[in-house]
């Protein structure tokens, strides 16, 4: 843990070594603390982007517009900041038009792929399946062949899918929710069965954000059945105890379905703290609750089966639709579940109520409005909440003011309007805020950045692919990607404490920063980077070379996308020289005032555009230092603007003032 002093001291050195990678070892308080102080050639035409895959899976809309900017700007930054996969200047005027409280009701309420009347989207295994025909049509033709081919990259699609949502879904807070909610129901595709069917990921992805705002107990139900799920934690092909082997039924997902996904390990008040008897806390389940769920979650398998339990991948089983149950594998034995019995019922019953009166067990236990309450505020919020701040979104999971408990729509309202995530004071609270997860970080640098995905890059079958993204092995860069997490553990420790006095003094938790690594973050470093200098639209055409011969060059095995920094350059040449024709006038005359008043306007520009105005002025100095010294000489004015603007964004994007969230 580093002071602010230490901190911009080693940037200084950074600099003025001209370094290209840059090591951020930030601390959480040196950034809470941060105040922000006043700081006074022709594009090729992309006309044709449109012309693209006319399927309604793809809504690549811009997100460039105007940063006007106001205090009203940083409250509707701060809201999408919690809210979205990263602000953008359209939705920042959409906040300042109708405020936060009705922009958080209007995504709420907001008409969805999963509603009956909406017609005009697609569902993330309906988006994964169009871009699995595309990438190999002669393997995926139908729907039928989804359940008789394989491979280990099938996870690629599921991912292009998820992106796609991430980065120009119209109803973002719906897919934030859900995001956060994989966090909380993990399953992963990494190193997993699963990803050799990726449509088993794209359909769990739907499970979640298709009852983001819906009921929990819905959730806990489709999770339970999902084939993804079911293999990941092994209940799927679970069998009865059977005396001729001695075998018992797997415990894994019965153990975890308490302890990660609902209850937790102890008892709780609303307000999240343990209840104590002798200044003990008290277990919330024993193993024996184990053991008598797993019993209950017998006789479930794949739909389609061949032979019941097993997994192979490609063989006429379906690995999207819900888990059929075999009733000579279940245990239709009463039962006794965190104290309450469950009946005996018929053998070789069709459809056992034991399942669903355990869910219901689970459901209606006290713990799990606190345990919810908790994880969405940390994965939206802040990562030390009061425990008011609980209190008053568990009792909102109990009752949503009608009766209704488990309403996740009132739980996320009650999340995002507190106090403690509006209220002014707490964005300069030192203690107050949240490290951001890669994931995050990197979703909100393409979305600044007028992200869109490269056409005519060739599929691991040598297909043309139009109007999808292309993030391979995105986890191994950053650390995190969409249900790619090491184990059902997560990224990280919600209770992780960083090795520094302050946090231990204070009680103070960090999840974030457990895989916040050097490793991670000089390749999160060198990704943003690449991006800038190697898939931005200026510097392609600069290089000679055309956005559709570019995007042809590409293989599956690259990410496949551009951003670009025309906005930038905009603001850039418009300070320096008064117009925007390409040409930056006088901007290799070092002695030129009007370099000096350029790179302000740069800087003022980006510091809205990606912290919300909150870099602190000496840091903002040492960038600007650096941005001076840039000469690439006569002939090149249009690449050293770039390399100026590439050079501004990398260091705020790998600043303290981007990388923690207030």
């Amino acid at each position: 843990m580093k002071s602010n002093i230490k901190y911009h001291q080693k940037l200084n050195i950074f600099i003025k070594k001209a370094v290209v990678i840059f090591v951020i070892t930030f601390s959480f308080l040196s950034v809470v603390a941060c105040k922000s102080s006043d700081k006074s050639s022709e594009p090729e035409s992309l006309d044709d982007e449109d012309e693209r895959l006319s399927s309604s899976c793809f809504n690549t809309s811009s997100s460039l517009g105007n940063y006007s900017w106001d205090n009203n700007s940083l409250v509707a930054f701060r809201l999408l900041t919690q809210a979205t996969f990263g602000p953008t200047a359209s939705e920042i005027a959409r906040v300042k038009s109708i405020g936060e409280t009705a922009w958080i009701e209007e995504q709420l309420n907001s008409s969805s792929v999963y509603d009956q009347s909406n017609n005009n989207l697609t569902t993330n295994l309906e988006c994964y399946k169009l871009i699995a025909k595309m990438a190999e049509p002669s393997v995926y033709s139908d729907n039928t062949s989804f359940n008789n081919n394989f491979h280990g990259r099938t996870s690629d699609y599921q991912m292009a899918a998820w992106f796609e949502k991430a980065l120009h879904a119209p109803d973002q807070l719906r897919y934030r929710v859900a995001f956060a909610l994989s966090e909380l129901f993990v399953v992963s595709g990494r190193k997993q069965r699963t990803r050799f069917r990726g449509d088993s990921l794209a359909y769990y992805d739907d499970i979640l954000a298709k009852n983001a705002f819906g009921n929990f107990r819905d959730i806990l139900q489709e999770v339970t059945m999902s084939p993804a799920m079911g293999i990941f934690l092994s209940h799927q092909g679970n069998k009865k105890y059977l005396e001729s082997s001695k075998t018992h039924p797997d415990e894994n997902y019965a153990r975890e379905a308490m302890q990660l996904f609902s209850i937790g390990l102890w008892q709780m008040h609303d307000n999240g703290s343990a209840k104590m008897v002798d200044n003990k806390s008290q277990a919330v389940y024993t193993q024996e609750d184990v053991e008598q769920f797993a019993r209950v979650l017998t006789g479930y398998d794949l739909t389609g089966n061949s032979r019941y339990g097993k997994t192979h991948r490609g063989d006429g089983e379906e690995w999207s639709t819900p888990m059929e149950f075999t009733n000579i594998y279940h245990d239709f034995d009463n039962k006794t579940f965190l104290g309450q019995s469950i009946a005996s019922e018929t053998v070789n019953g069709s459809n056992p109520l034991d399942l669903k009166k355990s869910l219901d067990i689970i459901f209606n236990n006290k713990n799990v409005g606190p345990h919810v309450a908790l994880h969405l505020i940390m994965r939206l919020v802040t990562s030390n909440p009061s425990p008011g701040y609980i209190e008053r979104v568990a009792k909102k999971f109990n009752d949503n003011g009608s009766g209704v408990r488990g309403d996740l729509k009132a739980v996320v309202k009650a999340v995002l309007t507190d106090n403690e995530a509006r209220g002014d004071e707490y964005q300069t609270n030192k203690n107050y805020g949240k490290a951001k997860e890669p994931l995050l970080a990197w979703t909100q640098f393409l979305r600044a950045f007028d992200v869109k995905p490269l056409d005519g890059w060739k599929s691991r079958s040598d297909a043309s692919m139009n109007n999808v993204y292309n993030f391979p092995w995105l986890e191994t860069f950053i650390g995190q990607a969409p249900l790619r997490s090491d184990s059902v553990f997560n990224f990280f420790s919600p209770d992780f404490v960083p090795a520094d006095s302050h946090f231990n003094n204070t009680s103070m938790v960090a999840p974030e920063l457990q895989i916040q690594s050097d490793t991670i973050l000089i390749k999160f470093n060198n990704l943003v980077t690449t991006s800038l200098w190697g898939q931005e639209k200026n510097r392609i055409i600069d290089k000679g070379d055309t956005i559709a011969g570019f995007g042809k060059s590409r293989k599956h095995t690259q990410n496949n996308f551009y951003i670009n920094v025309d906005e930038d350059l905009d603001v850039f040449e418009q300070a320096l020289d008064g117009d925007k024709n390409g040409d930056f006038e006088g901007l290799t005359d070092n002695n030129n005032p009007k370099k000096g008043d350029a790179i302000d306007a740069l800087l003022n520009h980006l510091d809205l555009k990606l912290t919300g105005g909150n870099l602190p002025s000496s840091y903002y100095e040492v960038i600007k230092t650096h941005l001076l010294n840039i000469q690439w000489g006569n002939k090149y004015n249009k690449r050293e603007a770039l390399v100026i603007i590439r050079d501004a964004i990398m260091l705020i994007i790998t600043s303290s003032s981007f990388m923690i969230q207030k």
